[in-house]
């Protein structure tokens, strides 16, 4: 007789979850590290040019310029991640509540509105977070990502089954 180690999670998505979800795509992706470390790049590079203007006088009209600059790209880039998460929270909510259970064979998630089941060998690897699971895609964006809420267990001793079942189909980061 077969054993049964399957684990059901049962959530309606939020928008912190998404929001962590995608930060942790970004950290755990290479081409997140890369672009990460390029904006921290520009981001020395132009406030050594604005600490150069104050030493040599004052800001002029070009070290304002490059302030004004690096505060929009700053802005936008927290602006970008919000309206990414508000769009992947609204198609979520739209499928309504999830039901995932991970098993043997990989995910089977049933929500109002769509049936799927994903096999194993979809995912690469998968992060670990303070309140989620997060699976990722091998490719170098990252760009397949479930997460799963830790919230939506059970039972404590669910998540430690879950990780399990994850540690022994995917590497973990």
């Amino acid at each position: 007789m077969a054993v049964d180690v399957s684990v059901q999670l049962t959530y309606v998505v939020t928008w912190r979850e998404v929001s962590d979800g995608l930060r942790m795509q970004l950290r755990h992706s290479t081409v997140g590290r890369w672009a990460h470390s390029v904006l921290c790049g520009l981001g020395a590079l132009l406030g050594l040019v604005i600490l150069a203007d104050l030493l040599t006088g004052g800001v002029s009209a070009a070290g304002w310029g490059v302030l004004r600059f690096l505060l929009t790209v700053c802005l936008l880039g927290v602006a970008f991640h919000w309206l990414m998460a508000l769009a992947v929270l609204g198609y979520a909510r739209h499928m309504g509540e999830h039901r995932v259970t991970v098993g043997a064979s990989g995910f089977r998630i049933v929500t109002e509105r769509n049936t799927n089941e994903i096999g194993w060998q979809f995912y690469g690897r998968c992060v670990e977070g303070r309140r989620i699971f997060v699976l990722l895609t091998p490719d170098v964006w990252g760009a397949g990502v479930m997460v799963l809420p830790k919230r939506g267990l059970s039972a404590p001793q669910d998540c430690d089954r879950l990780r399990e079942l994850i540690a022994g189909h995917l590497d973990a980061v």
